[in-house]
């Protein structure tokens, strides 16, 4: 396993396919553009082919480092990408931060088995899901 940024064309496009693949629409092919244009998209490469990608955005949470999206796609899961993701991240900078529902119970254990601090909770946003918010420690 490879974790690095995308700089190829493929790398982003290959970040959109497997972002559409699990939420069923192209609505964030946009927003992974954008990110990995300012530097901030790395992907998770396995045998050749990238297989996850996580968007490190700075300017949406208050200017700190944000992981706003992580990936992995379906046939590579449970095989350690989200962790080198977020592991990545982690060791470039002193203070990242992150959320994800409540219900997203895959999130949560993955920041929980990598050492990130849960922070807090915020109602609100996503009717009867609230955020719930981590960062490194």
């Amino acid at each position: 396993m490879q974790i690095r940024k995308a700089i190829t064309p493929d790398e982003i496009a290959r970040a959109v396919t497997i972002d559409k693949a699990l939420v069923g629409s192209n609505d964030r092919a946009d927003y992974i553009t954008s990110v990995a244009k300012k530097g901030g998209l790395c992907v998770a490469v396995l045998r050749g082919e990238v297989h996850g990608f996580c968007c490190l955005d700075h300017d949406y949470f208050f200017g700190k480092p944000f992981v706003s999206l992580l990936m992995v796609s379906s046939d590579a899961r449970r095989l350690g990408l989200g962790s080198g993701l977020l592991l990545h991240h982690a060791n470039a900078y002193p203070e990242v931060w992150t959320s994800t529902n409540r219900s997203n119970a895959a999130m949560r254990a993955l920041l929980e088995k990598a050492g990130w601090q849960y922070c807090g909770e915020l109602g609100g946003l996503d009717e009867g899901d609230p955020e719930r918010f981590y960062r490194t420690v």
